[in-house]
This record gives structure tokens, sequence and C-alpha cells, in this order.
């Protein structure tokens, strides 16, 4: 272990940052409130925390469909892809929406609109609401076991304020660095947070600096540390082929990197539910699936929500895998302040041709970002369609026998051309409308989103 004192940096970076560290901590405080108003003898369900850079979706689903073997599971995770109820699943389908307007109408709308009356600054925001229509689901459905996916980050995330039985950290990457830090040790430093007192905390990090960061956060919080190896991911797909277990091409066990996200979620599980039959866990492994994921669109086309670098190289290697020297037409859209240069760097060895679009959601303007990487991709052509739908007609109308197509990065751009509700694809489009109001002197639009993740990403 190092020298040097990272929790003390983090105490450092809170009274830097009081106006802001505080604010946060406080919603986390308000939402401890309101979950132990809703259920003041504790929630029934047993929820393990997951935070990471890439991965926490599919570790939240082996998490619950091997939890599933011994009772009822569920997840709650972000974003979604086509329909709010997406974020919620319970033994490894989504509920219906009728589940989220029964929970919405009748207990989590009625607590935060007295909550609200009682204080007006106590309204909660889009990610609360989620966590607390969540908890209600959990409950109605009699969810013994729930993997809870952090929204960004770790030790400020709202998820941060609910108790725990197990932590899952997956990764520590580049993303998010405008609102986690530049360097990597503030994602970690961050991350790590979701340590607690007396809860395990899981890690399939492999960078010795990086663990080292998290192993003194967790012993600083009293959590005990964790780590699964390169060992215990060769032992779980060796398992994997003595019990003949071949997953079909939508599992999610299909990607080789996946069987990262499954060891970790079978290492938490082994910890908390020892006597579980394991051969169980791995044929419910072998069956996990996840939206978005390497998701066959229809034949010759995919798409897969990989809106960062890291996600975008596992991606990128998983095509070759599959498809070999097969042509490849790539529909990219990034979001959000993510940097161009290290995404499509990622791509220019497997492209035959790349169109850039944009999202609907702090989409990156498509004509702009051409320009960027034109010099990283070589002779590769790049061309440019200002809208999802736009660029995916544009795709197949240079398909060839054979070539494969892929929709990757932001899932906002996946979103718009893929939803096949045109009702929930405007909705997703003009997320936060309501909000831009006109100021009463100047007439000036000011925009007031909640301080909390939108509802895709």
């Amino acid at each position: 272990m190092s020298s040097y004192n990272f929790p003390y940096y983090n105490t450092v970076d809170q009274i830097y940052h009081a106006e802001w560290s505080i604010t946060k901590l406080a919603r986390h405080e308000l939402l401890r409130r309101s979950i132990a108003a809703l259920w003041p003898d504790g929630h029934p369900t047993k929820l393990i925390h997951v935070a990471g850079t890439g991965g926490k979706g599919s570790t939240c689903r082996f998490l619950e469909m091997g939890f599933a073997c011994i009772g009822r599971a569920g997840a709650f995770m972000s974003p979604h892809l086509f329909d709010y109820r997406e974020r919620f699943s319970v033994d490894g389908e989504f509920v219906a929406q009728d589940d989220i307007t029964a929970a919405w109408e009748g207990r989590v709308r009625p607590h935060c609109v007295k909550l609200a009356v009682d204080n007006p600054a106590h309204v909660h925001t889009f990610h609360e609401t989620s966590i607390l229509v969540a908890l209600t689901l959990f409950e109605r459905h009699n969810v013994e076991w729930a993997a809870i996916e952090t929204g960004v980050g770790g030790r400020y995330d709202q998820t941060r304020a609910l108790d725990v039985a197990a932590t899952a950290l997956t990764n520590v990457g580049s993303d998010h660095s405008h609102m986690l830090g530049d360097e990597l040790w503030q994602r970690a430093l961050d991350k790590a947070g979701i340590a607690r007192r007396g809860v395990p905390l899981f890690t399939t990090e492999r960078q010795p600096a990086t663990l080292d960061i998290i192993g003194q956060v967790c012993a600083a919080a009293g959590a005990a540390f964790h780590t699964v190896t390169d060992a215990d991911v060769a032992a779980l797909d060796a398992a994997l082929h003595a019990h003949t277990l071949d997953p079909s091409p939508d599992s999610l066990l299909h990607a080789d990197y996946q069987k990262r996200n499954a060891a970790l979620a079978l290492a938490v599980i082994r910890h908390l539910a020892p006597t579980i039959d394991e051969d169980a866990v791995l044929r419910a492994f072998a069956n996990a699936r996840l939206l978005g994921r390497f998701w066959r669109v229809e034949e010759n086309i995919y798409a897969d929500i990989a809106h960062n670098a890291e996600k975008i190289e596992a991606l990128s290697g998983e095509i070759r895998k599959q498809f070999g020297d097969r042509g490849k037409i790539l529909v990219v859209g990034i979001s959000g302040q993510r940097i161009s240069a290290k995404v499509f760097r990622a791509l220019a060895d497997i492209a035959q041709t790349i169109i850039v679009t944009s999202a609907s959601f702090k989409g990156q303007e498509p004509a702009r970002v051409r320009e960027e990487v034109k010099g990283i991709v070589g002779d590769i052509p790049v061309l440019v369609a200002f809208e999802p739908q736009q660029a995916l007609r544009t795709a197949r109308s240079l398909q060839r026998n054979g070539e494969i197509i892929i929709l990757t990065g932001s899932t906002y751009m996946i979103e718009q051309a893929l939803n096949p509700d045109p009702y929930l694809r405007h909705m997703s489009a003009h997320f936060g409308w309501r909000m831009q109001e006109p100021h009463e002197a100047t007439g000036v639009i000011h925009l007031n989103l909640p301080k909390s993740p939108p509802p895709l990403r």
C-alpha cells in the first residue's frame, strides 16, 4: 500500500468544495428520510450496490439471474433504451407499464407531493424518484435480492443513500471525467466511495495503483475488500465449458468480455449465499440477456450501448471475433462531453465506413465530430447524417451482401434510431421541456433540469 493517504484527499476535496459536497450529501439524507418514512421497519429486499465505468448493467443482470436461483430477484439499472420500465426487472423480465403507474400513483407520488408541501426545497429529483419507484416495485413483487446500479460515480450518487448487503465495483476508466475528475485517481476515489462500514466490497479492477486507492477507501470505511482476479475469470470460463454451457448468440456471455462481469457477480453470490447451487447459477448466467448489449436487431444489423472508450474497445474486439473480415458499417453517435478521438481510435481498425450522427440529448454536433476524427481513421470514409434514423437509412443503402451494420455510442442515438414507439421516442427526445420556463421580466429561456442523470445516457 502506498504512503499516500487517499481518504484524507477525499476529506480535503469535500472541504474545498463544501457548498457542492454538502448539497450532495444532504440529498442522500433527504432520500434516507423518505425511505424511512415509506418503510419504517426497513425495506425487505437485500440490495447489492454496483458501480464502475463499464459493465454495471451486465453485472446487475448476472446478479439478478444468479440470485433468482434461490428466490425472487430483481434489478434497478440505467439507462433504459426504449421505455422507462426497462430500468426495473424481476427475475430477468422488465416490469409492466401498469406496474410503473401503480407504484407512482399509489405510493411514490403521494409521498413526494407531501414532502414538497411540507418543505418546497425538498423536491425529489428524477433519479431519487426512480429509486423510490424501484423499492416500491421490489416490495410489491416480493423481491428478496436486488442489484442496484449507480447513475454516475459512486460516492455522491443518490444510490449511495441505500442500505446494502454488498457492493461491487467493476472498473475505473475515463468516462464522466468532467464530473468525477480529470485524474484517474480522482475517479477511483469517487467510485470507491460506495464502500460502507461492515459491508464487503468486490472488484474486478486490475490496475495496481487503482486497487491501492480502493483498498485504502475500504479500510477507512471498515469494509472488507475482495478482488476478483484473472484466475477467477478463467475458472468461471472453465466451469462453463465443463458443463457444456454454450451461450446463445443473444446471451451476455456470448461476448468474452462479459465473463469478467459474471465472475464479479459470482463472487458476490458465493459470499452472500454460500450454499447456493453453483451449477444452477452458471446455467442462469448462460441465459442472461440485456437489451442493447450486442443486440441483434435483425439479420446483419446489431446495436450495442458502448458510449465510452473502454466499452468501445471491448466491443471492437468482440466485433473482430464475431465477424472477422466481413465489411462493417458503423453508425456512431456520441453524447455529453466524451472525447471523440478516444472512441474513434478504437473503431478505426474494424470499420469499412463510419456514419457520424447525433443523439437527442447532449448530442455532439456530427459535422464537428467528423472533422475531429478525419486524422484518426485514415482513408476510411466518414459520412455525416444529422438524424439517427437518417443515419440508419444511409447505412442500409450502402450495405452489400454479408456486410454488417453496427449502431453504437450514445443510448440516445440508438433509441432514436430504433424505438418502435413513436410516443416514447418523442418524450425521450424532448426530456426536460417542461422545465424550460421564460423569465418573467426578460423572456429569456432558463433550463432548470434536476441535478440527476436524465432517463437515457
